[in-house]
């Protein structure tokens, strides 16, 4: 039998074929980029052949690289299936969840009691991050993330599109209102969170007030305390319409002007084809879409 590869340089050269980026390999594996490119280079003199072409700046694969690539990808994928597979065994009822703070608080949360009154023999563990999911280096088995996976090999099913509206309290509305255009929006305290600096101006863009200056702002650490801001009368927000259907309107939060900026992306339920399988994913997946349908239903732009 052929003696082996290590694993770390197979890891290496996966994570660096992906990105075609030995320093972006080196972000994800957390190493320096002089280590990726010792273990590509141990793993070239192990198979006898170049892996890489290196450029300026720039790595491609050869043939013989693009071509053991599929192989290597093909088999972290059996071995992947097959932990899980072995685990799911232990700990088949426990389903693991990551999601943005914005996402769960607002539109995940209120809805997994039917979730749970669906399948009460699953137990559910949620986490909220901002930082995208790596199923290889985490334990868990669905995402819903903002926009596309950069990993094509990743199932992806769109739950919503992106639709941001301004939200506001109805006692700010009746104390500076009222709301007739963009240019009495851009006076008001205008609330975003530090993920997104830019969305007050591609919404007065839109509407088209490009011109117009905002004046001031507050910014939070996540689009959950920037709408708790908006129902609190602190200013005006912009909310991800999927997120603040359910309160629109009523006595928390209401629409002041009904200008909408619509992005070029959406939310997406993801997961790795090795879990599709599995009964708690499964289950998941088909409430999921059921829930982002009513969703949809409320609002066509959704």
């Amino acid at each position: 039998m052929v003696r082996l590869p290590p694993l770390n340089s197979l890891r290496a050269f996966e994570v660096a074929a992906r990105h075609l980026s030995f320093t972006l390999a080196a972000d994800e594996l957390c190493v320096t980029q002089g280590a990726v490119s010792r273990h590509i280079a141990k793993l070239e003199e192990h198979v006898g052949t170049p892996l890489f072409v290196r450029k300026h700046r720039q790595v491609e694969l050869t043939s013989e690289g693009a071509a053991y690539l599929r192989e290597v990808q093909d088999a972290f994928i059996r071995i992947s299936y097959a932990t899980s597979n072995l685990t799911s065994a232990v700990d088949q009822n426990t389903l693991r969840i990551k999601t943005p703070p914005s996402n769960a608080i607002w539109w995940l949360v209120p809805r997994l009691g039917r979730f749970h009154a669906r399948f009460p023999d699953i137990q559910v563990q949620l986490m909220t991050s901002h930082v995208p999911v790596n199923f290889d280096d985490e334990d868990v088995d669905v995402a819903l993330q903002y926009g596309v996976p950069r990993h094509g090999r990743l199932i992806a099913e769109r739950l919503f599109s992106e639709v941001m509206v301004p939200v506001c309290s109805p006692a700010l509305v009746q104390q500076a209102g009222p709301f007739t255009g963009p240019a009495d929006i851009a006076r008001q305290v205008l609330l975003h969170s530090i993920r997104r600096p830019s969305d007050w101006r591609r919404w007065l863009e839109a509407a088209g007030a490009g011109d117009l200056v905002v004046e001031k702002e507050i910014v939070f650490e996540n689009s959950a305390l920037t709408y708790q801001g908006a129902i609190d009368g602190v200013g005006v927000a912009l909310a991800q319409l999927a997120f603040v259907l359910d309160e629109l309107p009523s006595d928390r939060l209401i629409t002041p002007l009904d200008i909408r900026l619509h992005g070029k992306t959406g939310y997406y339920l993801v997961f790795p084809p090795h879990k599709e399988r599995l009964r708690r994913v499964k289950a998941f997946r088909e409430w999921v879409i059921d829930e982002a349908g009513e969703t949809r239903k409320a609002d066509p732009y959704l």
